[in-house]
């Protein structure tokens, strides 16, 4: 070992120390006391209007949305300025049949650089939202959906090249629902009792106004749980089935899903829709960006019961989310049949490029006590080279990886452009949550996934990342071009 060697080892041992040291201080402020009291299950679950086309033709419909600043009492008694579509937290949901084209002109009202990703899209390159395709304030864009894709939970959020994370925080995300004939002929329960779940934590002043902070890159995580926008809300319902549709609308909080009384979930589907058949799950691991419908039957729940959403993964204080009231006894014509649809899984070819990605933290010493940096195959983000030119149509197999050897913090990855099915997890077949079609994988320190993934219908540059919002602002995202 020579002088330099020694020195350098020093140095990173030094840097490693640091950053160690700031990031235990940004925990420590993460799971700091509140500076709002809430009370906790006395506000109703509110259910995201649906957004109505201002213009349909025979093929396509055409939608307009003005990104805004607006005041919402988030918070009782407690004014909060929120950055929202339509001036809405959430947004919108815009909900879309499969083969009708949907047009989105966004209007940039606010006072940052916004940028537009349908979450789980099949979208063109021009309007997928590609990191650096900045809308400035003043001006808008034009994004086009083609929505040949089969029905399937998505959502849309803002994708702003190093503002994601802020921009997403205060406010910019809805769902994006796409419907097929396969899916609507199915008896499962719809109308009133289809019931949209996102799932946000956020901080507050005692203003009330939103507290952002990257707590030094690793990712914010509030203290206080949100169900579309609604801090611990309740939600009356009837001795019958319920189908959720939950979204892990987080910046960097997984969660593992389980109800209070112990009955299991029935998942019907994942990111990319229906699954062959439905799935029994007493618990329901759910990382940022994943998607997961599921059935929850509470007909043989007595009325006058109150039982819980929870994260198993939290704290006591953090682990309920929202509470159910069984509130009336009610007839139920919806069923779950035993068989859902014909996802059109993929064979796994005998030979395919194999392409392999490890997500892990890096740092600099010339960044003294700055955050930490988060790269793919040790490299940061640079919009401008490509890590990979894969042909339109062929089968891939892409492993990725993530590194814990620093810090240990979980990486979901999300794959523009198409979903993948997920071959391995850990060498082992993937657990039964896993088995549909995916556009988020999550992997917790120490774990790789061996994913099957075709780019079928465009060409152009795309993205996949780590769906941790502050890291992906802080460079762990990765440019691809389908050719």
């Amino acid at each position: 070992m020579n002088r330099r060697t020694a020195l350098g080892l020093m140095a990173a041992g030094g840097a490693s120390a640091i950053i160690a040291t700031r990031f235990a201080i940004t925990r420590a402020r993460a799971t700091s006391k509140p500076a709002i009291t809430v009370a906790r299950f006395e506000l109703p679950l509110k259910i995201p209007a649906v957004l109505e086309p201002t213009r349909k033709t025979a093929t396509q419909d055409e939608y307009e949305i003005i990104q805004r600043e607006a005041e919402q009492e988030i918070l009782p008694g407690h004014p909060t300025r929120i950055w929202g579509y339509q001036g809405l937290y959430p947004g919108p949901t815009i909900r879309v049949r499969r083969g009708r084209t949907a047009v989105v002109r966004q209007a940039n009202h606010l006072s940052t650089d916004t940028v537009v990703h349908l979450h789980g899209g099949r979208t063109p390159s021009d309007s997928d939202g590609f990191t650096t395709d900045m809308v400035a304030p003043g001006q808008e864009r034009r994004y086009v959906y083609p929505n040949q894709q089969r029905a399937c939970t998505l959502w849309y959020h803002d994708h702003a090249m190093d503002r994601t994370g802020e921009n997403v925080y205060r406010g910019l995300a809805g769902f994006y629902l796409v419907e097929d004939e396969e899916e609507l002929a199915l008896p499962l329960p719809r109308g009133a009792f289809d019931v949209p779940l996102l799932l946000q934590d956020r901080r507050f002043a005692a203003d009330g106004s939103l507290l952002y902070d990257t707590f030094g890159n690793t990712g914010i995580e509030g203290d206080v749980m949100l169900v579309n926008g609604v801090p611990w809300p309740r939600l009356a319902v009837s001795t019958r089935k319920y189908r959720f549709r939950i979204l892990n609308g987080s910046n960097a909080r997984p969660y593992r899903l389980a109800l209070s009384n112990g009955n299991p979930f029935t998942l019907i589907g994942t990111d990319g829709g229906l699954l062959p058949g439905p799935i029994a799950v007493s618990t329901l691991p759910l990382a940022m960006a994943e998607r997961a419908d599921v059935v929850v039957d509470f007909s043989r729940v007595p009325v006058g019961t109150t039982l819980f959403l929870q994260n198993a993964r939290e704290k006591p204080e953090l682990r309920q989310l929202m509470r159910f009231d069984v509130v009336r006894r009610e007839s139920d014509d919806a069923k779950i049949p035993s068989r859902l649809s014909d996802p059109g899984f993929l064979s796994r070819p005998t030979s395919a490029t194999t392409r392999d990605w490890t997500f892990r933290a890096s740092f600099s010493l010339r960044h003294g006590l700055s955050p930490i940096m988060w790269t793919i195959n040790g490299l940061p983000f640079d919009p401008d080279r490509s890590d990979a030119r894969v042909p339109l149509g062929e089968i891939e197999l892409w492993r990725v990886r993530n590194d814990g050897r620093v810090f240990g913090r979980p990486h979901p990855v999300h794959v523009h452009l198409a979903h993948f099915q997920i071959l391995e997890r850990n060498g082992k077949p993937p657990p039964a949550h896993e088995t549909g079609w995916k556009d988020t994988v999550a992997l917790d320190p120490g774990e790789e996934a061996l994913m099957m993934i075709r780019f079928e219908q465009f060409r152009g540059r795309y993205l996949f990342h780590c769906h941790n919002l502050e890291h992906e602002d802080h460079a762990m995202m990765s440019r691809f071009d389908v050719v």
